[in-house]
């Protein structure tokens, strides 16, 4: 049983500003700060000031996915006096909205308000840098759950080999592209494009491959050709050639870049992305199958994505060993 006060009101305010909190989806972790020892993870549950609430369902947020996000305290003592100019160690209500703006904290005017009243402990219309700072590093450091995902994303994900035969909604596959296509790209080229493959195609791509290969062994062509027409997506991912070299390789990386977002947003979505560029994409028949203007265009990649055989859940990290930040970074004074 949990008792809201105004004092849980302070630890929940960078969520909403006011003395409610909604979890909203199943589907994202929710951190609930409260004055207790555990960080719980619940969904559809709603608190108010001044009330009393049973938890259910709720379980632990493991300490391994809590949040390493960089709070800087000497940043927001910074940003605080570039708006306390007479460097009086106050501002007043009217000026913390600026002062939220410029740490990328955005609310609405109610927000602010709330958060004002909050801090203004003596009701005198000033917010001493104090009073600020302590709740700015405290309330910061618990908001950040989504960037922790973000990172987990980046460090837990794996290539997927193996696929049940469930199709991936294009909803995903849509999700997926629109966060590929805002990876960075120099001049804005955006130089890449998708291609979806359908079933004729696959199946027209895996007899060709699997033609090559029973020239040599026909039991493995055909357990391969079985294996390709079972993947249940294909995309196919180009990007633009150019006159200028330099800015032709700087498209291919930042296609790059786009497929690496285009695997992370699958990931988070529960789908697994593998990423293959075998030597049978290489060849004219491939690109005349997929649609691409070899004059105009070049191959980057094919991914294959589907729901990973027995979850993502029960994939092993990879063999070889990783480079550990030390061995790959070097300092130059």
């Amino acid at each position: 049983t949990i008792h809201a006060t105004r004092s849980t009101w302070r630890h929940c305010i960078l969520f909403t500003f006011n003395s409610t909190l909604f979890i909203e989806s199943s589907s994202k972790v929710w951190k609930m700060f409260f004055p207790l020892p555990l960080l719980f993870s619940v969904s559809g549950s709603r608190f108010r000031a001044n009330s009393s609430y049973v938890i259910k369902n709720a379980s632990p947020i493991r300490d391994d996915v809590r949040l390493n996000m960089v709070v800087s305290e000497d940043h927001a003592s910074e940003v605080f006096h570039m708006i306390d100019t007479d460097n009086s160690g106050l501002i007043c209500s009217d000026e913390l909205t600026q002062v939220l703006e410029l740490l990328d904290i955005h609310a609405s005017e109610e927000d602010v308000s709330a958060l004002a009243k909050f801090l203004d402990v003596n009701d005198d219309g000033d917010i001493c840098e104090e009073d600020f700072l302590a709740w700015y590093t405290e309330a910061a450091r618990t908001v950040a759950t989504e960037t922790n995902a973000v990172r987990q994303a980046l460090l837990s994900r794996r290539t997927v080999h193996n696929f049940d035969k469930t199709p991936v909604p294009d909803s995903v596959l849509n999700d997926a592209i629109e966060a590929a296509i805002n990876a960075p790209n120099h001049k804005m080229t955006e130089p890449w494009r998708f291609i979806k493959l359908g079933k004729k195609t696959i199946s027209k791509i895996a007899e060709m491959n699997s033609a090559e290969i029973a020239k040599t062994d026909a039991a493995k062509a055909k357990k391969k050709k079985e294996r390709w027409e079972a993947i249940p997506g294909w995309c196919v991912v180009t990007c633009k050639r150019s006159d200028d070299k330099v800015l032709e390789e700087e498209d291919y990386a930042a296609t790059a870049c786009a497929i690496q977002n285009f695997q992370l947003s699958m990931w988070a979505d529960g789908v697994g992305v593998k990423w293959t560029s075998g030597p049978i994409t290489r060849t004219p028949e491939f690109a005349e199958l997929c649609g691409i203007d070899l004059e105009s265009e070049r191959f980057v990649g094919c991914l294959w994505y589907g729901f990973a055989s027995g979850g993502l859940g029960a994939l092993v990290g990879p063999k070889r060993k990783k480079a550990t930040v030390e061995s790959v970074m070097s300092t130059l004074p």
